[in-house]
């Protein structure tokens, strides 16, 4: 099992990261235009830029002591998820916004 795990998960990072930027760089992946590749890869820059002031804001919120003190008592237990749900959502919401600006 461990060595599916070893071989499957680098094979799936590889495909999704064909998926997101267009590139057949890769060895697989869409059959994406030009313009299409480039939506894709200023996607992934911007989503990933608002990962960075996402992190930045949190840590200019503990450096100050900000935090609201009634959400202490609430345990928080995987806060990797919730950047992975801001990355992947943001993600798609950027996409949707460079094909309408690309389109025209």
């Amino acid at each position: 099992m461990n060595l599916l795990l070893f071989f499957l998960i680098p094979l799936l990072s590889i495909a999704i990261t064909a998926w997101c930027t267009g590139s057949k760089e890769y060895g697989f992946g869409p059959n994406d235009d030009e313009r299409k590749q480039k939506i894709k890869q200023k996607s992934v820059v911007q989503s990933w830029s608002a990962l960075v002031l996402f992190f930045i804001t949190n840590f200019l919120i503990d450096l100050f002591h900000l935090r609201d003190e009634r959400l202490q008592d609430i345990p928080f237990l995987y806060p990797e998820l919730l950047y992975l749900i801001i990355l992947i959502t943001s993600y798609f919401l950027f996409y949707i916004i460079n094909t309408r600006k690309m389109s025209a």
